[in-house]
């Protein structure tokens, strides 16, 4: 195939996100990401609209064929405090939760605890420095 082959295969797939021209052109994901960006520079295709993502992560245009303008993505961005508050509950929904506060309180514990220094080295390399030990 030749590369004209390749963006006729990507425009046909139109309109759409990029995952879904991916499924519909059958053509590679990389391939598609490289002709939406070429197509879109050259003007031969615009964003109608953007959806937000199915689980979490950046909003998706919606390509389609022409040389319209580019519609301005109108979607709220999550605070940092509401994408912790969606984690927390997922976790607690799988089950994680419970363990990974069990891994933090242990690392905290670990960083807390002053390290004690082994006798027989202090008695072979002598007491450790104050820059050498942790806090």
């Amino acid at each position: 195939m030749t590369r004209a082959n390749f963006s006729e295969f990507v425009l046909g797939a139109m309109p759409g996100t990029k995952a879904e021209i991916v499924t519909r052109s059958g053509v590679s994901q990389a391939s598609v990401l490289k002709w939406v960006g070429q197509l879109h520079a050259a003007r031969k295709i615009y964003i109608t609209n953007w959806k937000p993502h199915p689980r979490a992560g950046a909003a998706m245009a919606v390509y389609a064929v022409g040389d319209l303008p580019d519609a301005p993505c109108k979607l709220k961005h999550l605070t940092k405090r509401q994408i912790r508050l969606r984690f927390e509950a997922k976790a607690k929904l799988d089950g994680r939760w419970d363990s990974m506060q069990a891994r933090w309180r242990s690392k905290y514990w670990i960083r807390k605890a002053k390290a004690v220094g082994d006798p027989l080295v202090a008695a072979l390399f002598g007491a450790a420095r104050a820059q050498e030990a942790r806090p």
